[in-house]
């Protein structure tokens, strides 16, 4: 008897059937057993199946008489779960070959199909930062830079940040963003923006301080914290903050536009963006998207 038992995360919100579809592996027996070319076989059409949509494959496999009795291969390469069947398989040979049949179920990313996400201005926790700091346009250009990482290589529809605040007036001190009235004004803004999820956030700190001996080099702090919410209910699905300090060329003779080419030649811009990388893979965990390579954790 051969089990083959798939998938979990079925329960998963906002899933969409997709299509079915074939895909092949095979495995040499030269030099191991049959039940373990059969083994690397199946993996084999997984991988196909997984490289030719980009999804999620789970799956367990259990054989008669205690010959291979687990068998689990997960490949987590796009934003799909699948479930799958053997549809054929056999000993050709030198090969063993497999045939399996997977059923698109999609999640995750691919679920956000359509959906768009919006943001607001990230005030200064610390107002008077904004014009001792050299940095111009910082409210606005953290949360368009974030939205930018968070709308590469997803489905998501990204709305540029609009020029209103969510909390007001600080005061220095921190919003407490599952309040009812922030819940109702996420729920005002996002309307008038049409998006379905939308970002707010504080700049906590982007101030420097004099290191060293000689007191001639400095170290500047990029803080940021974030508030993903939920446009239609406005309840807040993640709080997040990140951080970073950076030395060396922290400084500017002259005021420099936020998100620039100058600003990230900077040793100050390149430690800001690995904060805002941060930053947009924690919004895209929560939404159930997989990190991608490359990007700062």
């Amino acid at each position: 008897m051969r089990l083959l038992a798939l998938i979990v995360l079925m329960w998963l919100p906002g899933m969409a059937f997709g299509e079915s579809f074939v895909a092949d592996g095979v495995a040499s027996t030269a030099n191991q057993s049959v039940q373990e070319a059969r083994r690397e076989a199946l993996k084999d059409a997984l991988w196909s199946a997984s490289a030719q949509s980009g999804i999620t494959i789970r799956g367990e496999v259990g054989l008669h008489r205690g010959v291979v009795v687990s068998d689990e291969s997960r490949f987590r390469i796009g934003t799909h779960i699948s479930r799958y069947e053997v549809i054929s398989e056999g000993q050709e040979g030198d090969f063993y070959r497999v045939k399996v049949r997977v059923d698109e179920v999609q999640t995750g990313c691919g679920a956000l199909m359509g959906m768009r996400i919006g943001a607001v201005s990230f005030p200064l926790l610390k107002p008077h930062q904004n014009t001792l700091m050299g940095v111009a346009g910082v409210e606005m250009g953290v949360p368009n830079e974030i939205l930018h990482r968070v709308g590469i290589n997803t489905p998501l529809e990204v709305h540029r940040a609009a020029h209103r605040r969510l909390f007001f007036p600080l005061n220095g001190n921190l919003p407490n963003p599952r309040a009812t009235e922030v819940r109702e004004r996420v729920k005002m803004i996002a309307e008038d923006m049409e998006v379905d999820f939308l970002v707010a956030g504080i700049v906590l700190d982007i101030g420097y301080e004099s290191v060293g001996i000689l007191r001639n080099r400095h170290s500047r702090r990029a803080e940021v914290e974030i508030y993903l919410f939920e446009a239609g209910s406005g309840e807040l699905m993640t709080q997040r903050r990140a951080a970073r300090e950076s030395r060396g060329d922290v400084l500017v003779a002259s005021r420099v536009s936020f998100g620039s080419q100058r600003f990230y030649e900077s040793d100050y811009g390149e430690g800001f963006g690995w904060v805002m990388d941060t930053l947009s893979q924690e919004i895209l965990s929560t939404l159930d998207c997989p990190k991608r390579s490359g990007v700062a954790q």
